[in-house]
């Protein structure tokens, strides 16, 4: 899942997105990251850790809700992903592409992007 799209055209050496297009040859840098996986773990672990402490005096729905917000930050922050493209003509400014997804789909489609300039620049080196 993706929010947005990311489409490699490879014909064209650009790669397309929901708010921008770049060219592969001027893209500097494609990585993906887990921005939000520090902050799940913290508010995960905080829930678990008021589970355990205020256990005692919680009914099982109110133990059960807070299982359930542990579970739901742990997962979020280890799901959710970044991929951004930066390219050297937008260095130094706020341009460069984010786009948010799931972590797996993202790096699927940054690694499309390293083949596709990888491919590009063997094809111009030929």
């Amino acid at each position: 899942m993706i929010f947005g799209f990311v489409e490699v055209d490879a014909e064209h050496a650009c790669v397309n997105t929901h708010r921008d297009s770049y060219l592969l040859e001027t893209l500097t840098v494609v990585s993906v990251r887990r921005p939000l996986l520090a902050g799940g773990l913290m508010f995960g672990l905080g829930f678990i850790g008021f589970g355990l402490v205020f256990g005692d005096l919680l009914y099982s729905l109110e133990i059960g809700a807070t299982v359930g917000c542990a579970l739901l930050a742990l997962v979020a922050g280890w799901q959710l992903g970044q991929l951004k493209l930066l390219s050297r003509d937008l260095r130094g400014s706020e341009l460069s592409g984010a786009i948010w997804g799931r972590y797996g789909s993202l790096n699927k489609k940054r690694c499309e992007i390293v083949r596709a300039i990888g491919s590009r620049q063997r094809g111009v080196a030929a």
